[in-house]
């Protein structure tokens, strides 16, 4: 309770006290206005509890103007008719807003919220707070796809602007997604699955942050799921496997090693790509498990190879921060007897950017400790240059995109060649990525790439075949020398 409100209680408490003492010595003439004032009392100070009890912390609890949760789930069953709709509302940024100057703004913005809303309600819609921070419209008979969708359009862009307390109306967003009957539902748990699927659809899809559901946002949903349990599964099972891409020196066309790929097979989904599994991996925490067993497969696989093959790893954001890499990448190369400068480890820009120093100094010790490390998808950022002066990589590695732009612009060309000139004033070496055209490789060999990737060369290989690819590239270099030999001696 306020201060201001315990003021009033033992105001009432002493009025009705003085009251009474009053009204016992028989002088009621003199009582009436004492009790009247301790009824005001009290009343104001019950009106003060109530307000600062929160709405926020019951879920569902209604508020003026709407409904509670229970009754309109009640309600919706009588009043549905053959069309019924549903509009999930969420509002986003209050927690930004509790921490404001003033303790109450965050359920000063709800309020505010819930009467702009209650305003915009056509007439027999029916609203309820669905949880902390949602609400629901019902809309029994909405035959008109595009009356709901304007209606939704109307909530996201006027619900969510609060009470003017600094930037708090800047801060606070709302979301909308929409389910439309009979289509996505005739019951309200129905629709209010599917607008669930929406709005969660409408937040990924940033603003105006409303839309309708469809049946392949189920779809998606449903392979979310799918993935999220084979991610699991892979953790804990054998369902990881690596292959490895050749890379080859640009000049003689020696093979100089091969960058590790995470591949993720299952047994229901079958393959699936890492642009899929990784940045899920990341989001449920899996990331660094999955990262380690890589560094360790990695180290194990080349171990086998001859000793001038080095392999290379990619690394995420998540294993600078988990406190363990340097362990784990140390581990490695001791259990399997992994010479470090055979270990090569790849970062993106974006890595960098999570929190420079802290990934810098793990660079750092990891340049010490003799391992490669290399800037991968170069010239897709725009601080890479920042970063090359503030760490000495040992390789950069131009992104894809650029090789594929030399078929058709004339000036990838020169942007290539300022990128490998830097490259080598740096004294870093200089991979081309995604080489699929032979025109393409002549190009990159012209400019003075050092190192040459991509499917023209050779695609992903399992562990399998990589003997067969050793072996080739060592005969083919076999059958080069003599040549070589015999135009040297011209």
């Amino acid at each position: 309770m306020s201060q201001r409100g315990r003021l009033l209680a033992s105001s009432a408490v002493a009025g009705l006290a003085g009251g009474a003492v009053i009204a016992s010595q028989g002088i009621w003439a003199e009582a009436g206005p004492v009790i009247q004032f301790a009824l005001t009392a009290m009343l104001c100070a019950a009106a003060i509890l109530v307000s600062s009890h929160s709405p926020r912390r019951e879920q569902g609890r209604s508020s003026p103007g709407l409904l509670p949760r229970n009754e309109l789930v009640a309600r919706a069953g009588v009043l549905a008719g053959a069309s019924p709709a549903a509009i999930l509302c969420e509002l986003t940024g209050l927690g930004w807003v509790s921490r404001s100057d003033r303790s109450d703004a965050d359920e000063l913005a709800l309020a505010e919220a819930q009467g702009r809303l209650m305003a915009l309600l056509p007439a027999g819609a029916v609203a309820a707070r669905w949880s902390e921070e949602r609400f629901l419209v019902f809309l029994p008979h909405a035959a008109d796809p595009m009356a709901v969708l304007a209606l939704a359009r109307d909530l996201t862009l006027n619900v969510a602007t609060g009470p003017e307390f600094g930037k708090l109306s800047a801060q606070v967003r709302c979301h909308a997604g929409i389910a439309l009957g009979p289509g996505d539902g005739q019951r309200l748990c129905e629709l209010v699955n599917s607008a669930e699927l929406a709005l969660a659809e409408a937040r990924r899809q940033g603003e105006p942050g409303y839309g309708f559901y469809s049946a392949d946002m189920a779809a998606q949903a449903q392979r979310r799921l799918g993935l999220q349990r084979a991610v699991r599964d892979a953790v804990s099972g054998d369902a990881l496997r690596l292959d490895f891409q050749p890379v080859y020196a640009m000049a003689t066309g020696e093979l100089t090693g091969f960058e590790a790929l995470i591949r993720l097979h299952d047994a229901e989904l079958g393959p699936i790509p890492p642009s899929e599994f990784i940045p899920l991996a990341e989001q449920m925490g899996h990331i660094v498990e999955i990262g380690q067993w890589a560094v360790e497969e990695a180290c194990r696989v080349a171990a086998q190879w001859p000793p001038h093959l080095v392999v290379a790893v990619n690394l995420s954001p998540a294993e600078f921060h988990s406190g363990t890499l340097i362990t784990t990448i140390r581990r490695a190369l001791q259990r399997h007897a992994l010479p470090p400068y055979r270990l090569e480890l790849e970062i993106t820009e974006g890595t960098l950017m999570t929190d420079s120093e802290l990934v810098l100094s793990q660079l750092r010790l990891l340049r010490d400790m003799g391992i490669g490390v290399a800037l991968d998808d170069f010239g897709t950022g725009y601080s890479s240059l920042a970063y090359l002066c503030r760490f000495p990589f040992s390789k950069l590695k131009i992104d894809r995109s650029f090789a594929a732009a030399l078929d058709h612009s004339a000036s990838a060309r020169s942007v290539l060649r300022a990128i490998v000139k830097l490259g080598h004033g740096l004294g870093m070496t200089v991979t081309a990525e995604g080489i699929e055209t032979q025109r393409q490789l002549s190009l990159l060999r012209d400019i003075g790439c050092d190192l040459a990737q991509g499917y023209l060369l050779g695609r992903p290989a399992a562990l399998g075949d990589l003997a067969a690819i050793i072996l080739g590239n060592f005969a083919q270099g076999l059958s080069r020398r003599p040549r070589a030999a015999r135009r040297n001696a011209a």
